[in-house]
């Protein structure tokens, strides 16, 4: 089908985050296991990105171009920890970006002491999140092409995805609209 409107952009978009989901993933890398919750999201642009702009194959392209438009996330790992009878290992640094990713959302992430090989040593706890935590929340969504793939017809495509999100400052959560309001 034809596509109207501004080409897809790399850069940073103002937006908010719908249409969260988590799922369970288990995967095998250099002989371990691991474990984790993997979080979707789509990052819709904002009005307020009208402020932006973007350069495609040269050409300038306006930031309310994109306004409405959305980018799916490429996804945020929780790794899990094990717990007894468990047959995967802990990936304790691979959550720094889930880390990142709670904090731009303005999640907390509280601290808490605990003991590694007789050290007292301070760590972040980190929250689970449901789909309420992250449907509506403001943020800059970093947008870059994605690995290539071919689809069902047969045609080369090459998504634009959200990398990862910083903190948009000014952003306000979106509440999402209930459908049984009484007026």
């Amino acid at each position: 089908k034809k596509f109207d409107g501004a080409p897809n952009a790399e850069g940073e978009f103002f937006g908010h985050l719908k249409d969260a989901s988590q799922r369970e993933v288990s995967y095998t890398k250099d002989g371990k296991n691991f474990c984790a919750i993997v979080y979707n999201y789509y990052l819709e642009v904002a009005k307020e990105n009208t402020s932006n702009k973007y350069v495609v194959k040269g050409k300038t392209q306006k930031g309310k171009d994109y306004v409405g438009r959305s980018y799916r996330s490429k996804g945020v790992f929780r790794f899990l920890e094990p717990k007894d009878g468990d047959d995967f290992v802990s990936n304790t640094d691979g959550n720094k970006g889930y880390f990142a990713f709670c904090r731009s959302i303005g999640v907390e992430c509280p601290t808490k002491v605990i003991q590694i090989d007789g050290q007292d040593v301070e760590v972040n706890q980190l929250p689970s999140l449901s789909e309420e935590d992250i449907n509506g929340k403001p943020a800059i969504g970093v947008v870059k092409e994605g690995k290539p793939y071919v689809n069902k017809d047969g045609d080369k495509r090459t998504p634009y995805e959200v990398i990862f999100v910083k903190t948009w400052e000014d952003g306000e959560t979106i509440i999402p609209e209930e459908d049984d309001v009484p007026f």
